[in-house]
């Protein structure tokens, strides 16, 4: 492709010397933060009529909502752990219209108040919502070779996976000149593919997550980006782009499956 040329700099060249980028006072709440899910049978980006529909999903696919791209559950893409939360998130019971209503830290004391019901929801004492424990992976997918900033959400069946990613994680060590010891999460990239699961509710599709290699000496650059980001995460800077703190919608998806949350 011919690249167009401007007072003598090719046009890249002019959009990266621009300090002032048009971007006004967009700050953390005026964003969205984008997402990597797991297509299943009900998903969105299966349903012609939602605002996320593509065309090419198929179930075990993942789901980039950044750029709404999607990627072969076989093949996978890598992912760059930066930050790990839990929450407890509540949401309205599928019958009484659904959608989310509040978002708990994971200490909060709800959890033990609520009641499985004969679906295996935990529902909450007025009986109007149900608890869904969720572990947030913040971090880089690998989109078109490039790094994007992105959460993982998994609840339900997902949280045995997300335990074992934890434990793969901590359990990396490396030999330095005092001797071994354990990087940060962000010191190497994950593969992260789909694998099918079932039981006797039905079938769906799940995380199968392998340390795929360390981070090559010409990504020190995304190393301290990933540092910095893991450092907003930990201040709460993520709760203001899920919109926590303003009891707005968070970047989350309710489960299409209640007996996925068992």
């Amino acid at each position: 492709m011919a690249t167009k040329k401007g007072n003598g700099k090719s046009i890249t060249s002019l959009f990266e010397n621009i300090e002032e980028k048009g971007f006004g006072d967009v700050g953390t709440e005026d964003l969205r933060t984008p997402r990597l899910s797991i297509v299943q049978a009900l998903s969105p980006q299966r349903q012609k009529t939602s605002s996320d529909y593509n065309p090419n999903a198929e179930e075990g696919d993942l789901y980039y909502s950044g750029t709404n791209v999607i990627f072969n559950g076989d093949e996978g893409l890598l992912f760059l752990p930066a930050y790990y939360t839990k929450t407890l998130v509540e949401w309205g019971l599928r019958e009484k219209g659904g959608g989310i209503k509040a978002v708990h830290p994971a200490d909060s004391d709800l959890l033990n108040r609520c009641q499985r019901d004969g679906q295996g929801r935990l529902i909450t004492p007025g009986g109007e919502t149900q608890l869904t424990v969720t572990a947030n992976h913040y971090g880089y997918a690998l989109v078109d070779e490039a790094p994007q900033k992105c959460v993982i959400n998994m609840t339900g069946s997902q949280l045995k996976h997300s335990r074992a990613w934890n434990t793969m994680i901590q359990g990396t060590k490396l030999k330095g000149v005092k001797g071994m010891f354990t990087p940060p999460a962000y010191s190497h990239w994950y593969r992260l593919t789909t694998q099918v699961e079932s039981n006797d509710r039905g079938t769906w599709y799940s995380y199968s997550i392998t340390q795929e290699r360390m981070l090559k000496e010409d990504e020190k650059d995304l190393f301290s980006e990933a540092e910095e980001f893991s450092k907003f995460v930990a201040k709460g800077g993520m709760d203001q782009l899920s919109g926590q703190s303003k009891g707005s919608k968070p970047a989350l998806e309710q489960s299409k499956k209640d007996w996925e949350d068992d």
